[in-house]
């Protein structure tokens, strides 16, 4: 092999590698900033993992109401569920038709 004309590596390059994670204090950064810095920080990972959490009860919640319209012993285990876990008279409200039991007549009161 030829030294004197070796072709670069295609990994080489001029610029300087990007480092992972958060950006390093710089010496400027006062106390007060570190700690508004890390509280916004705090705050856009609580939102995300907030609105992850609310993505998965959405789709698990969709899941769970197309498989309970096609099997009645779901339904059954479903409406248990829900008659334990929801105690707000409103949502119970929302969701009566899930809790209730088919086979039981309502009262029309």
């Amino acid at each position: 092999m030829n030294t004197d004309t070796e072709t670069p590596l295609p990994f080489t390059t001029t610029e300087p590698k990007k480092k992972l994670g958060r950006p390093s204090r710089t010496a400027a950064e006062t106390q007060k900033q570190k700690i508004e810095r890390l509280q916004t920080e705090l705050k856009e990972a609580q939102e995300a993992l907030r609105a992850n959490e609310e993505k998965r009860a959405l789709i698990v919640g969709h899941a769970s109401l197309r498989h309970a319209r096609h099997n009645t012993e779901f339904a059954r285990m479903l409406a248990s569920a829900l008659r334990t876990e929801i105690r707000s008279k409103v949502d119970r409200m929302a969701i009566r038709d899930l809790i209730d039991d088919p086979a039981t007549p309502r009262n029309p009161s």
